[in-house]
């Protein structure tokens, strides 16, 4: 694997892509008083220069960050705020590292990191441990860091040894590369692993500022409970997140080997990259702004909308609403419309097999009545619904509360968060099948 992050594949590509755009540019700069085809070339590139800045920015950052940073326990990886990462970076260079780590522990142990904890539902093995995850969350937002950092060194360690099937994250051999990545590169999550797995002989109640697992779970360093242990914490849990997606997405789409492109060819990718990363930033800004005005929603069962009703009583693109759905569709037994209703994080789904599993939990279980009794927004694009259903199974009538646990995404998988249009809330599958006991 290379020495920098800036050399990695996806980057080159890009670097190289930018190469022969700038040499298309040159030729059509020259050719522009005299054809019509040159001047359309020149102004699909008009943009080109602050590409090539804004790129040059972006692919230098993660490097300086670690640089400057990794020494201390934090490094840069995928999901990192990039403005907080270059705000960091300056400050490293003006001699202020004690002020940007200031910046970095109250990020990591605020609200904002909770589009970030809803992200972690993605993962198959971080999505079994959500119940830890959400303690471990509302401890941190509470500064009830004693608590919250030994429920973060369970969920890391658990986590990484199942992705792994092998041993956790803080053994050794444990392999925490991965082509192409930010947070896998070898200046990154090993790097971090050595730092956060020295010995710790000695009992100390000196305050401690890296999160050591052997001393703080073997009860040799007391001090432990501080933002900046807790939030060093939290961006190693974000950065095995990072990890595990590029493993699955190398997995499903292997890396092709390299292959030289003529100067058509790089323009027509380089013409096709700069216009998905200019509909990224779009969406990066959009999303911004709805979490900059996001608020916990407190809405009134009975006043905001009804505790049951049609879907035309509920606003579009609410849970609430996408609720009522699912438990319509649960009525109507139109189990196929329930299994495009779960989220499972994937692309390639099965429907008509995901049919069938649902048609096994719910086809005995007459759903006679039933009604919403509380709505908790837990996130930006996390809620959590409880329904009071009446069930008729075996010709007797049973009461239970059923939890929904829902997702805010887009069609194709991406969380959006709450108030933006054009999105469907998804009950995340470990919650989508209530264990019903007679």
């Amino acid at each position: 694997m290379s020495g920098k992050i800036e050399d990695n594949s996806s980057f080159e590509e890009f670097r190289h892509n930018l190469k022969g755009g700038k040499a298309i540019k040159q030729i059509a700069s020259l050719l522009a008083p005299f054809s019509k085809t040159a001047k359309n070339v020149l102004g699909a590139l008009e943009n080109f220069d602050d590409l090539e800045r804004q790129f040059k920015e972006i692919s230098e950052s993660p490097d300086k960050f670690n640089k400057y940073f990794s020494e201390l326990g934090w490094i840069a990886h995928e999901s990192i705020n990039h403005d907080l990462m270059l705000e960091c970076i300056q400050l490293a260079e003006s001699n202020n590292l004690n002020i940007a780590e200031e910046k970095l522990a109250d990020y990591y142990t605020s609200e904002d990191i909770s589009w970030l904890v809803s992200s972690v539902y993605g993962i198959p093995e971080f999505r079994k441990r959500n119940e830890l995850i959400n303690a471990a969350y509302e401890d941190t937002k509470a500064k009830r860091f004693y608590s919250a950092i030994p429920l973060l060194f369970m969920i890391i360690d658990g986590t990484v040894n199942d992705i792994s099937k092998s041993k956790g994250f803080f053994a050794e051999n444990t392999d925490l590369t991965a082509w192409d990545s930010i947070a896998a590169h070898s200046t990154g999550l090993s790097k971090l692993r050595d730092i956060l797995n020295v010995t710790r002989k000695g009992t100390t109640t000196d305050e401690i500022f890296f999160p050591y697992r052997n001393g703080i779970l073997h009860g040799r360093d007391i001090s432990y409970g501080n933002k900046y242990v807790a939030a060093k914490s939290w961006l190693t849990l974000f950065a095995i997140n990072d990890w595990a997606k590029v493993l699955k997405r190398n997995k499903e789409n292997p890396p092709e080997e390299n292959k030289k492109k003529n100067l058509k060819e790089s323009f027509l990718e380089l013409k096709n990259t700069t216009s998905k990363y200019q509909e990224q930033q779009l969406k990066f800004k959009e999303m911004d702004k709805y979490m900059s005005l996001w608020k916990k929603r407190n809405p009134i069962i009975g006043k905001d909308f009804p505790s049951k009703g049609t879907l035309n009583d509920y606003k579009d693109f609410t849970p609430e609403k996408d609720a009522i759905k699912f438990l319509i569709n649960w009525q109507n037994n139109n189990y196929g419309a329930i299994a495009k209703q779960i989220s499972f994080f994937t692309k390639e789904v099965n429907f008509g097999k995901e049919a069938g599993k649902v048609r096994k939990v719910f086809e005995n279980k007459k759903l006679k009545d039933f009604e919403i009794i509380s709505i908790d927004h837990k996130a930006p694009a996390i809620t959590e619904i409880v329904v009071k259903t009446i069930i008729l199974f075996n010709e007797k009538e049973y009461t239970q509360e059923i939890l929904l646990r829902m997702i805010y995404q887009s069609e194709k998988n991406e969380n959006l968060v709450f108030g933006q249009s054009g999105g469907v809330w998804k009950i995340i599958d470990s919650f989508s099948f209530p264990k019903i006991e007679y």
